[in-house]
C-alpha cells in the first residue's frame, strides 16, 4: 500500500503571496548585517539622555553623529569635544592604534551583551561606515572607552 505525501499548503501558498504583493524576495532574504542606521543628538547629555550614546560620554560634547549596525553590537561615533576623556571609563592603549586581544577582552566585559564573547571572535578591523569617520581612523585609537 503506497502513501501519499502532502506539501503544506503554506508552501505552495508563500510564493504566490510574494508574487500577487510584488515583494522583493531578495529584500526578505538579504543579509541584514550589512545594514545600519545613523542617528544624531545636537548635545552629549541628549545623547546619553536618549540611550544613542554610552553612559560614560562626558557633558559638553555637541553634534554627536552615531552610526550602529542593525544586527548587532557595534556602533562607531564622533562628537565635537575639547576635554578629558573619563579615566574611570577610558582606557589608554599600550601602543597607538593596535589594540591587543586582551585590551579589547577588559574594555568589552563592560558590556553584557558582549561580555563572554571570546576574544578571537571581537573583530580588531573596521566593520562600518560613515563619512565622518575616514578610512584609517582607527589606526589613531590612543583609548578603549569601555566598549568603545
Amino acid at each position: 500500500m503506497s502513501k501519499k505525501k502532502y506539501l503544506p499548503a503554506s508552501v505552495l501558498v508563500l510564493p504566490f503571496l510574494l508574487l500577487l504583493t510584488g515583494c522583493d524576495i531578495n529584500g526578505l532574504l538579504a543579509d541584514s548585517s550589512e545594514q545600519s542606521t545613523t542617528r544624531s543628538a545636537k548635545t552629549s547629555e541628549e545623547g546619553v539622555a536618549d540611550g544613542l550614546l554610552p553612559k560614560w560620554v562626558p557633558k559638553g560634547g555637541t553634534n554627536a553623529e552615531l552610526v550602529q549596525r542593525n544586527s548587532g553590537s557595534e556602533r562607531i561615533f564622533v562628537m565635537d569635544y575639547a576635554g578629558d576623556l573619563p579615566a574611570k571609563a577610558c582606557k589608554p592603549l599600550g601602543t597607538v592604534g593596535e589594540p591587543t586581544k586582551t585590551e579589547l577582552a577588559n574594555a568589552y566585559a563592560s558590556d553584557d551583551r558582549i561580555k563572554s564573547f571570546d576574544p578571537e571572535e571581537i573583530s580588531d578591523t573596521r566593520t562600518l561606515e560613515a563619512s565622518w569617520w575616514p578610512e584609517g581612523t582607527e589606526l589613531r585609537t590612543t583609548h578603549l572607552c569601555e566598549r568603545f
